[in-house]
């Protein structure tokens, strides 16, 4: 008999869903390839096209996700697999949210400091309230694109990874999300200026870091709600407020959360994971129930 967690029972779907991610991520790219367009100084603004390409980049892994379950369960069904319902008591659920909106931000700031030290970045003033309300705002209309991608990544792909082994999962799925960034990094989306050879190897070890703790985060709280918040916090808040608070410009590749210097603070977290997980053993908690709901059997 097969065991309950093994890659056969608990990963089906996996390589269509990451076919199609992939190939949609570079559709929705084509229209820049053709226009030229590359991203060369972090002061260059995202132009319309731009934005909108991008958009719908961020919509591919969900559509996607949805789609294959829907097929094989059901749309009803698909709306519990993917985690779109509270697993966790709401009030534990709200705390799950509020701590993955700092998780960011205290990687980052542990970053800048590290970037000051070496002088790559130089911290001017405290963003005040008519800095933050913007952010905010643009936070809230934002949500749904952010959705659109964790929707596939923590939602669909996070539980088929971890069921071939808990950790390698997490690390894995934050290297395919990285990677599947490369039509827009090869762009100058992330490190404008430097060469692609350099950036799009710095993107894949950021998000691998950045995407097992949000990871972690998802299996936390059985929900992708906490890990969408921890992806607008990263977005919408920490790479801004970078920008806001230096009274230079900065170089993304040097200070920022997508920057060299957030990896100590990031790996930091990651061994911590690692540990924790070592010394529970096995699948716990939500991981569990994560699990089980991809290999199609209800928790006892």
């Amino acid at each position: 008999m097969k065991r309950a967690n093994s890659p056969e029972r608990t990963s089906p779907g996996l390589f269509p869903f990451l076919v199609i991610s992939f190939v949609g991520a570079w559709l929705t790219m084509v229209p820049l390839w053709l226009d030229g367009l590359r991203r060369t100084s972090a002061e260059q603004e995202t132009p319309p096209l731009a934005a909108v390409c991008m958009l719908l980049m961020m919509v591919v892994p969900a559509l996607t996700a949805f789609g294959l379950t829907a097929h094989r369960r059901g749309a009803r069904e698909a709306v519990r697999v993917l985690g779109l319902l509270r697993s966790t008591p709401w009030r534990h659920e709200l705390r799950c949210v509020a701590a993955a909106l700092t998780i960011p931000l205290g990687l980052t700031a542990a970053g800048l400091a590290l970037s000051t030290l070496a002088g790559w970045y130089v911290p001017a003033h405290l963003p005040g309230p008519g800095t933050v309300a913007p952010l905010v705002l643009s936070a809230l209309v934002s949500v749904p694109l952010y959705f659109g991608e964790e929707l596939g990544w923590q939602g669909y792909m996070l539980p088929r990874l971890v069921a071939r082994g808990r950790f390698r999962g997490l690390l894995l799925g934050g290297a395919i999300w990285g990677a599947w960034h490369v039509p827009m990094t090869a762009l100058g989306g992330s490190y404008p200026g430097h060469p692609v050879v350099l950036g799009i190897p710095v993107a894949v070890v950021t998000a691998m870091l950045f995407g097992t703790v949000i990871a972690t985060v998802r299996l936390a709280t059985g929900s992708v709600w906490a890990a969408v918040a921890a992806h607008v916090s990263l977005n919408e808040f920490a790479l801004p407020l970078t920008r806001h608070v230096s009274g230079e410009l900065v170089d993304p590749l040097l200070a920022g959360p997508l920057s060299i210097t957030t990896w100590p603070a990031s790996a930091l977290v990651v061994v911590g994971i690692w540990l924790t997980y070592r010394r529970r053993g096995g699948l716990h908690g939500a991981a569990g129930g994560v699990v089980v709901a991809v290999s199609g059997r209800t928790s006892p």
